[in-house]
């Protein structure tokens, strides 16, 4: 009986350039390059063309920045953009560090709605949805074999529902008597959102143009949302945001003296206050005069009071 032959061939390369090497047998030569030939068929080399091996999927924190500024940004209004990026920057990407899509699973998942039970249900369900359209397209690309977030096993937990209440009577004039105790523009801030019932966003970027002192009238045409500090000019939240408010006869007394021609009324400028900006002139609110717990994120008006005390979004 014929000696075995053996032979060493290469059908690939790894990533970092390292040949990969397969043995061949034949008890003689004509066998021994039959089974070559059928291995590097297999390996689709036969036809000079190599059968490459499937790359590593990407990691989580680029994936999802792609699939955001592709897929996503072009469609949102500013105001939900704003949103969504705070989820992915704040709470998303610091889960996930460092995890590839393929290391992704159900248990981590639901890892990340453990470790947000302190926050309102409501941002952990957007939580929920911005990760369940991230991992669909993962599965259309091959990265993932399946969505981990359509598993029947997750759940969402919550300390607790926030409560919004609404301000008493009492209230809301102890807060107006204290607008005259303010710096002049911390007083048109706070006049504005109470007078006004504008979110944060609209009174930012309200202009002394959109004010018609004749008949007494308010436009909202934008809202003013910030990235990495600096305010950017968009639409307001939703098509019924663009409406026209009665110009109340206690904030014309407040905007009287400051009033001009044109420029936004809050920072009396061409360009809106940055983020920065209005968290001091807020802080500085709320350490003069008392506020009775109402609260201020970048979607709220100042009508009502979180239970219990909301911080900053």
């Amino acid at each position: 009986m014929s000696k075995q032959q053996k032979e060493r061939i290469q059908v690939g390369t790894e990533s970092n350039g390292k040949p990969i090497y397969k043995w061949v047998t034949g008890y003689n030569q004509q066998e021994l390059f039959l089974n070559a030939a059928k291995l590097l068929h297999e390996y689709g080399l036969v036809s000079g063309q190599q059968k490459k091996e499937k790359p590593s999927s990407p990691y989580f924190k680029a994936y999802i920045e792609r699939w955001f500024e592709l897929y996503k940004e072009p469609k949102l209004r500013q105001t939900t953009k704003s949103s969504y990026r705070n989820i992915i920057k704040n709470h998303l990407i610091p889960h996930f560090k460092g995890m590839r899509l393929e290391e992704i699973t159900t248990s981590t998942i639901q890892e990340l709605y453990n470790a947000k039970s302190s926050m309102a249900k409501s941002t952990v369900r957007q939580m929920k949805i911005i990760l369940h359209q991230v991992f669909d397209l993962a599965v259309e690309d091959e990265y993932m074999k399946r969505n981990p977030t359509n598993s029947k096993r997750l759940f969402i937990s919550s300390d607790k529902e926030q409560k919004r209440e609404a301000l008493e009577d009492s209230e809301l004039r102890g807060i107006i008597r204290g607008i005259s105790c303010l710096k002049q523009e911390d007083g048109l801030l706070l006049a504005l959102l109470i007078f006004t019932g504008m979110r944060r966003g609209e009174a930012i970027g309200l202009r002394w143009e959109d004010i018609d002192w004749k008949k007494r009238l308010i436009a909202v045409k934008r809202a003013v949302t910030y990235r990495n500090n600096r305010p950017v000019v968009g639409k307001t939240k939703s098509e019924a945001g663009n409406r026209i408010i009665p110009l109340d006869e206690q904030l014309a007394a407040f905007l009287q003296p400051c009033r001009q021609l044109n420029g936004y009324i809050i920072g009396s400028g061409e360009e809106p206050i940055t983020e920065t900006t209005f968290k001091r002139m807020w802080e500085r609110i709320k350490k003069k005069i008392n506020l009775y717990g109402a609260t201020l994120m970048s979607s709220d008006t100042l009508t009502s009071r979180s239970q219990p005390h909301q911080a900053w979004m």
